[in-house]
């Protein structure tokens, strides 16, 4: 499939959170949110704030202390909050990645077909497999090039999904 028809056939971005939009510090323990230090992945907010131009950005995190009010606190700390439209978490959707119905109860609030999402995160079976056992597109964020042998949709700079959906970088 050629990048132009990609772009216009997807709306919907869904990020994971942890280690593919903010950094996990292996130190800090607790909601992300009163941690002392907190951090963007490389290339996290030029790459949002180009991509939300165009398309509609979500998190969808597996993550269990967090409430959607301390993931907006820790995204407003890092100032990327405004790129997201809203936020899919455990304590909001009651079911946990790589489930069906954790992608189900967002395919229906937001009203979208599964050919409309592009799912994007670090972890090989609850991110990708996860959404690709749901017949949803994916791409995995290998950051630290551990899947190289990985054949799906691969990139280990953030920026690459701009490339990937012919959207200008500069």
């Amino acid at each position: 499939m050629d990048k132009n028809r990609k772009s216009m056939m997807r709306k919907v971005f869904l990020f994971d959170w942890g280690d593919t939009i903010m950094r996990n510090f292996p130190c800090e323990t607790g909601k992300m949110n009163t941690w002392k230090k907190v951090d963007t992945m490389p290339n996290a907010q030029e790459m949002l704030k180009k991509l939300s131009k165009s398309y509609d950005c979500y998190i969808a995190t597996n993550a269990k202390d967090s409430f959607k009010k301390d993931i907006i606190e820790a995204l407003e700390r890092v100032k990327i909050n405004k790129f997201f439209k809203d936020i899919f978490c455990f304590n909001e959707i009651g079911f946990l990645k790589p489930s069906s119905e954790y992608f189900d109860k967002i395919i229906r609030q937001l009203d979208v077909t599964k050919a409309e999402i592009v799912m994007i995160g670090d972890n090989l079976e609850t991110d990708i497999r996860g959404a690709q056992e749901n017949g949803i597109e994916s791409i995995l964020y290998d950051y630290n090039n551990n899947h190289q042998d990985y054949n799906g949709n691969r990139i280990t700079n953030l920026l690459e999904i701009l490339e990937l959906y012919s959207i200008q970088i500069n």
